[in-house]
């Protein structure tokens, strides 16, 4: 099996680092304090609370829902309840009969998915009914007299829906009075997470533990990823593992992602000219994902995306140097163009120099455009 995976979390054998953020994690949700977690996407969140998960699993009854995309407190409710039916919630049976009964209540329909997995559908026919199928959704919480650790990912969506206000303050309320229940907020854009967690004037104000997460140790990730190579015999030369670490910008799931793709490898390049040949067909197959990025944006945000990818790292997007290689003639022009790609997320101002969020497209535009 590829020790360094890029989906899911299996044990704490192929997790990496994250010691100070797990034990900050697990102190808070022994104390009965809610967490507001927050990271960048790809940068492990949801595999630390899965880790954390692992750790805790013989004290609480540990359920997540994933509300990214959501666009609707229907849509939020379903996730939260997705997320208890997949949950050991659903294999106790002291709690199947007051689960069905939730169900029942919420006019939900219950199925079985092509993959295996129980899935609900709710369909609401007012706000009114929203709330009190919320309601519902934590009285049940509330009645099974056991520990929960419940965490909801990318929790900043909340932000997004009609009439969020009223929604945060209902759904405040409710936390309160959950007194079994400890959450784990997690998101991963820190505007919103900071309107909904630090803003005087918001339902969740300062309500929470703040915990954040940012690049693993190099030192750490290089032992990780050696030891891995170590430990099946395959020989990895250092100054590899040292270059995917600096063109990953230490992401995450970059790192992961490309020490994946070096262990997959019948024979492990044994140079950096060895793994840029290699690494090159790798990006060239994510053509088809980026090609049409041209077409979705301006001409001059293109220019100023692809000047960017070719500088890795830039301080100062108005000085002469970085203009003359993103080829925009105005400092009004160039501002308009990178507060665009912000906004599209496209790219990020991480230690106070810009960067493409996405590592791979930073890649394909160096190396194949």
């Amino acid at each position: 099996m590829n020790p360094f995976l890029i989906k899911g979390y299996i044990s704490p054998l192929f997790f990496c680092n994250r010691v100070k953020e797990s034990e900050m994690l697990i102190s808070a949700i022994r104390n009965n304090q809610d967490i507001t977690l927050f990271g960048l996407r790809r940068y492990g969140k949801s595999a630390l609370i899965h880790h954390v998960f692992h750790q805790l699993q013989k004290e609480y009854v540990c359920v997540y829902a994933d509300i990214w995309g959501t666009s609707s407190i229907e849509e939020f409710t379903k996730e939260l309840v997705n997320g208890l039916i997949s949950s050991e919630v659903f294999a106790k049976q002291k709690t199947t009969t007051k689960l069905f009964n939730l169900l029942k209540s919420l006019g939900a329909s219950f199925s079985i998915g092509t993959d295996g997995l129980p899935t609900v559908d709710v369909i609401f026919n007012s706000r009114n009914q929203q709330f009190k199928s919320l309601e519902e959704l934590f009285n049940f919480l509330n009645q099974l007299e056991i520990p929960i650790l419940f965490a909801i990912d990318e929790f900043q969506e909340i932000k997004k829906y009609d009439n969020n206000v009223p929604f945060e303050g209902k759904l405040r309320s409710l936390i309160q009075q959950s007194n079994n229940t400890v959450f784990i907020f997690s998101g991963s854009e820190h505007h919103l997470l900071n309107e909904l967690f630090n803003e005087y004037s918001r339902p969740f104000y300062q309500s929470t533990r703040m915990v954040s997460i940012g690049k693993i140790d190099k030192g750490d990730y290089h032992a990780f990823i050696a030891g891995k190579f170590k430990k099946v015999k395959k020989d990895i030369n250092p100054e590899i593992i040292d270059y995917i670490l600096e063109i990953s910008h230490l992401h995450t799931y970059y790192v992961q992602a490309m020490a994946n793709f070096v262990y997959g490898q019948e024979k492990t390049p044994s140079s950096i000219s060895e793994f840029d040949a290699l690494y090159r067909e790798y990006i060239l197959e994510k053509h088809v994902f980026y090609s049409e990025l041209p077409e979705r944006l301006t001409k001059q945000q293109f220019s100023v995306l692809k000047g960017i990818a070719k500088t890795r790292l830039v301080e100062s997007p108005t000085s002469a140097s970085f203009m003359e290689i993103s080829r925009i003639r105005s400092a009004s022009s160039m501002h308009r163009a990178i507060n665009s790609l912000l906004d599209k997320q496209l790219i990020i101002k991480e230690e106070g120099k810009l960067r493409l969020y996405d590592v791979f497209l930073e890649h394909y535009l160096k190396f194949v455009l």
